[in-house]
């Protein structure tokens, strides 16, 4: 599923939020949850695009992650809960457990 048919069905279920999605092609981290919600490894990525509910990262396609894992994008101090939805390749389709409030989303955009 593309990015965007992703964004069309959350904003079917979610009619009042914005889910425009905004290039930004910062580096990230992928974080993987461990035993009892432990971080043990981090792996560098590439944040493509991200909206409030969700990122297209750029990962090594040979990479076997569990489907949750934390996103930390570059210059920001916070882990966002994320739920792999599809992956092509060295490209996943992630979408954000808790949607990012606008004021982050913006305070993310800004630091880019």
């Amino acid at each position: 599923m593309p990015l965007e048919s992703f964004h069309e069905q959350v904003r079917l279920q979610h009619p009042k939020r914005s889910f425009v999605q905004h290039r930004i092609d910062r580096p990230g981290t992928v974080v993987p949850i461990g035993h009892h919600l432990s971080a043990s490894t981090e792996h560098a990525c590439l944040i493509r695009t991200i909206s409030s509910a969700g990122a297209l990262i750029s990962l090594d396609g040979a990479l076997e992650l569990s489907e949750n894992f934390y996103l930390r994008i570059g210059g920001m101090r916070d882990e966002i809960g994320c739920t792999e939805v599809k992956r092509e390749g060295g490209e996943r389709v992630v979408r954000f457990n808790m949607f990012l409030d606008p004021d982050y989303l913006t305070l993310v955009l800004s630091r880019g």
